[in-house]
Parts: C-alpha cells; sequence; structure tokens
C-alpha cells in the first residue's frame, strides 16, 4: 500500500497487498480486482454436489472463494452458538440447584409458555416483518449465575447434526444472494465480519466508570453499562445472523426503483422496506423449515429465546432501510428520548429501548462499514457500489447518470449519514476508545475522497466502459 497505517498498540506500520493470479465475480479481490456484469438471473452459485476436497481441484477460483467464505461464516456462528448453549447449561444448572426453582418449575413453566404463546400469536398476526417493527425488545435480566460460564465454550460440541443444518443452512443462504457487483453474497459476509468486530468492542469492564472489587460485579456493571448487549450471547449470535441474511435475494436496484417499476414484491410489502422485508422472510421461511429442527432446538432453550431472536432480526434488518422517511423519523426520535438528555436511567423499559438502538445502530454501521475502515477497503467496495449502479443505469433501470452525481453524492453521504452515524457509536458509550477508531476514517475517508474523488469517478468509468482497454 502506498501510505502507512496506523495500528492500535503498534503504531504506524507499512502494509502491503498480496498480488493473487485468481480472478472472477467472487474472487478475493484489492483495489484491482476484476469487475465481471451480473447476469441477470436469481441464484448466485450452485454448490449441490459440492465436495470439499474431493472437487476443489477442478472448482473455479469463484466456487472455491464462495465455499472458503461459508466456511468462515459457519466457524463463527458455530462459535457464537457455543456461547449459547453454554448460557443455557448455566441457567439450567441454576434451576436444578435451586430448591425453590425446582418446587415452582411445573408453575414457571405454565407461565411462560402463555406468555410465549401470546407474543407468537402476536407475532402470526403480523402480515408482514414491518408490522412486528418494536420499539424497544425485553433484554434478559443479569443473573450473577449464568453470567459465569461453567464452562469453555471450546469445549462444547454441537453435535454432527447441528452443525451440518448449520452448514446447510448458510450455504442456502449464501446461494440466495444473487451476483449482484455489491449486494452479493460476498458483501454479506463482510457485513458479517464487521457486525461480529463492533461487537467485539464493546466496553470491557475496566473501561466503565466504576471499578468492580468482585468478579461477580465486575460481570454486573459490565451488563448495566452495555444495556445487557454483553450478558447474552444469543443477542450476539442474533447481530451476527442478521448480517448474514440482511441482503438475501437483493434485486440490484433501490426499493424506490422496485416500487416505480410496480414489482410484485412492492405490492406484496405495500411499497415500504421491500427489499428489506423479502430478504427476512425469505431467510426465516427457510430457517423454519424440518431441515433445520435441530439447529432451532440448539438455539432455543424457550419459545420466549425463538420470539427475541425474531424480534431481533425484525429490527436489524429494517435499520438497514436507511432511506425510508417513517422509519429514519423513528429512529431519531427514539434516539432522543433515550441518549439525548445524556442520563443513564436505571428503569427496564429506559436500559431495553437503549438496547434496541444500539444493536440498530451496530448493524447500521456494519453494513456501511467499508466507509469507516481503511483508505483501500472504502475504495474497493465503492467501486463496487458504483459499477451496480451504473449497470442499473445501462438497463434503463436507474434514473440519471450516476457517474455525473458520485461524487457529490459520496461527499453527501459522509457528511449526513455516515459521520453522524460514528458520532452516535461514540455517543451511546458502549464502545469505549474503539468508536473513536470509527469517527476517524470516516472523517479520513471523506477528506481523501474530497482530494481524489472525482480522478476515481472519471477512472472507473473509463473502466466500466471498456475505454481502458481501447487505449
Amino acid at each position: 500500500r502506498k501510505d502507512q497505517i496506523h495500528a492500535k498498540g503498534k503504531g504506524t506500520i507499512q502494509t502491503f497487498w498480496v498480488a493473487s493470479k485468481r480472478v472472477g465475480a467472487l474472487a478475493a479481490s484489492g483495489p484491482s480486482q476484476e469487475f465481471v456484469k451480473p447476469p441477470t438471473s436469481r441464484p448466485a452459485l450452485q454448490l449441490s454436489g459440492f465436495v470439499p476436497g474431493r472437487d476443489e481441484q477442478d472448482a473455479s477460483p469463484s466456487v472455491l472463494n464462495f465455499q472458503r467464505m461459508v466456511n468462515w461464516n459457519v466457524d463463527l456462528l458455530s462459535r457464537l452458538l457455543k456461547r449459547v448453549v453454554v448460557r443455557q447449561i448455566s441457567i439450567k444448572e441454576q434451576q436444578r440447584k435451586s430448591y425453590i426453582a425446582t418446587a415452582l418449575m411445573p408453575d414457571l413453566k405454565h407461565r411462560g409458555s402463555a406468555s410465549s404463546k401470546a407474543t407468537d400469536q402476536g407475532a402470526a398476526k403480523a402480515k408482514h416483518p414491518r408490522e412486528e417493527y418494536a420499539e424497544f425488545i425485553k433484554m434478559p435480566r443479569f443473573d450473577a449465575t449464568s453470567a459465569m460460564p461453567p464452562l469453555d465454550p471450546d469445549s462444547i460440541d454441537l453435535g454432527p447434526k447441528v452443525h451440518q443444518q448449520l452448514k446447510d443452512y448458510i450455504t442456502q443462504i449464501a446461494c440466495s444472494y444473487r451476483q449482484n457487483p455489491f449486494h452479493n453474497y460476498d458483501h454479506a459476509s463482510h457485513v458479517t465480519m464487521s457486525a461480529n468486530k463492533i461487537l467485539m468492542r464493546v466496553v470491557s469492564a475496566e473501561g466503565c466508570e466504576t471499578r468492580p472489587s468482585t468478579v461477580n460485579q465486575a460481570a454486573a456493571t459490565l451488563h448495566d453499562y452495555t444495556f445487557g448487549i454483553t450478558s447474552d450471547p444469543l443477542t450476539h449470535f442474533a447481530c451476527v445472523f442478521a448480517a448474514l441474511i440482511h441482503d438475501v435475494d437483493h434485486p440490484g436496484v433501490s426499493n424506490g426503483q422496485l416500487i416505480k417499476e410496480n414489482d410484485p414484491l412492492a405490492a406484496k410489502y405495500n411499497k415500504k422496506s421491500v427489499a428489506e422485508q423479502n430478504s427476512l422472510d425469505l431467510a426465516w421461511g427457510l430457517f423454519m423449515t424440518k431441515d433445520f429442527a435441530d439447529l432451532r432446538n440448539c438455539m432455543f432453550h424457550t419459545q420466549e429465546d425463538q420470539h427475541r431472536f425474531r424480534q431481533l432480526l425484525v429490527n436489524s434488518l429494517l435499520a438497514t432501510d436507511i432511506f425510508d422517511p417513517e422509519l429514519k423519523a423513528l429512529r431519531n426520535k427514539r434516539w432522543e428520548k433515550a441518549f439525548a438528555n445524556g442520563t443513564r436511567s436505571d428503569s427496564s423499559e429506559s436500559v431495553d429501548l437503549k438496547a434496541t438502538i444500539v444493536i440498530e445502530h451496530i448493524l447500521q454501521a456494519a453494513d456501511v462499514s467499508h466507509t469507516m475502515q481503511h483508505w483501500h477497503v472504502y475504495q474497493k467496495w465503492n467501486r463496487r457500489l458504483f459499477f451496480e449502479m451504473y449497470t442499473s443505469y445501462q438497463m434503463g433501470r436507474l434514473q440519471g447518470d450516476p457517474s455525473v452525481s458520485w461524487y457529490k453524492g459520496e461527499l453527501w453521504f459522509f457528511d449526513n449519514y455516515v459521520i453522524p452515524l460514528a458520532e452516535k457509536l461514540k455517543e451511546c458509550g458502549v464502545f469505549g476508545v474503539s468508536s473513536d477508531e470509527f469517527l476517524n476514517y470516516a472523517r479520513m475517508n471523506r477528506s481523501e475522497w474530497a482530494q481524489k474523488g472525482e480522478r476515481i469517478v472519471a477512472a472507473m468509468k473509463r473502466e466500466f466502459d471498456g475505454e481502458d482497454d481501447k487505449e
């Protein structure tokens, strides 16, 4: 790379791009990745019958890269699922040891089932995901016993059925992404990685305002300081899961274009959050089939767990519809209610509201994380998005040549969305000093784009039009 970068804990260092001979629509890429115009067909890749090891020698680079990304996501979600299982074991062990809990178990179980039945029926009444959107999601309350894991998550064996079902699900989700230049499975994997990275940077107990004197106090302090997000492995799993599915079957054009074309999906979803609701419906419909029953049983200890997981997906995916004026106004109103006065209310509703808002902003940040990462990462994804929109323009599915407005449009996006979003990540307080990195990269990329953007747009247009090849 031409410029040195600053790595936290290491100072200023020089990094290098590794040249790869492999090219293709889904190949691992650096700044010089070959662009392949997307087909109009729906599926991204068909991997049925692909056997790693046996078929790798004859597989194309794009298929190999695709399989690597599937395996990476399987590994990540497997590790997160093991944490969920450890939490379930801890809760069960606590119930077993408690005489009172054991004595009241039938009654507690009955009341829990009734509550979940009511919430499930409420969700069932909703015709579409947007009707399920909640102002806040009830998070688990702090419990000292379950907060201290009795087992190392790495010691958990999910079993062959659960592991295979997780891999099958991720593979089918991956194959449901279209071969768009930007909104494809590569993007989904990048957002998944970014969401997990952001969640892992939630502040530790050492970064809290008060210093706990015991292990339990540390866990309690961290739970309160992060609004319960760090205490619940299922929430972490749900956020990463949401990132993976958030653009399933994305058509490569905006919701506004689908509405303008009178697309059947626009009619189905009442012209609101069309792509987002479709992605959730497709992913959830697949998830709820009998093929993944063992996976669901492993993930959910109770019906309440499944309902909360579903609600986290609904709120997270709808948060990625950043241009819907109704959702935008609602998000701003909720942010003002939760964080504007700068106080930290201890009421359950206030804490749940803050947790829900932070989770939604994590998904928003992950979705545009390339704008808050190194310049070369930003350029890679900016280039892909330009090609996707320029393709739409050439196909008559976008009004106006994007190359005319791309330079100023990116400046507007930094000033009106990316930088304010990074500032909110800092303002909410749960990321500690890590939030400075998001904001600093956003500002540096904005500054560099202001200097180089016009030349870059001209170069991208020439590349797309094939003029570089003619010279």
